[in-house]
């Protein structure tokens, strides 16, 4: 499992903070790398879209969005025929919905109405991967909890129950985070 970072430009290049342009991550183009136009446009808080390969809805900054995310995921696997990936998926989407809501939330408390979070799920290959879009450009950061602390673990989970996961900051648009699953089966 790893962890992708780069800072992705439309052009297709990935620089690095300092400047260096860097290859292209592992499999690019396979892999999550930015949005991959799951919405033309942000979906509005509580509306979605589910097609074959592609899945988004549209999540508000509050603890409630955890839920509404690991709900629409239980749907999306069942209507995909993919049942068997739901508990490590809800999970994963858990922490990842519960982390753009604690730490991506635009500063300003009267902003809130006007920024959402876009959780996607895609299906391509032998894979499904969800995507968790917000308006920070702060990437993820995994800490050391320590032994009595009650959160820091949520990214740990996410290494440890995903095949691979990652983030990307996109141009001028916050970023996206993203785990993946393997499709037990699937070549």
């Amino acid at each position: 499992m790893t962890a992708h970072s780069a800072y992705y430009r439309a052009d297709g290049l990935f620089v690095h903070a300092d400047g260096v342009r860097l290859p292209p991550p592992r499999g690019f183009g396979h892999e999550p790398a930015g949005w991959q136009g799951l919405s033309v446009a942000p979906l509005p808080v509580g509306d979605h879209v589910i097609r074959p390969a592609r899945a988004v809805r549209g999540l508000g900054f509050h603890p409630a969005s955890v839920k509404e995310a690991r709900d629409f995921t239980s749907a999306v696997l069942a209507d995909w025929g993919l049942p068997r990936l739901c508990s490590d998926i809800r999970l994963v989407v858990s922490e990842l919905v519960t982390n753009a809501c604690r730490h991506a939330a635009p500063p300003a408390a009267g902003m809130l109405s006007e920024w959402s979070i876009q959780f996607g799920l895609v299906r391509e290959g032998g894979t499904v991967t969800c995507m968790v879009f917000d308006p920070s450009r702060r990437p993820p950061v995994m800490g050391d909890p320590g032994d009595f602390n009650e959160g820091g673990r949520g990214l740990r989970l996410i290494e440890c129950y995903s095949s691979d996961w990652g983030w990307d900051i996109l141009d001028g648009q916050g970023k996206v985070v993203w785990a993946a699953f393997a499709i037990p089966g699937a070549s």
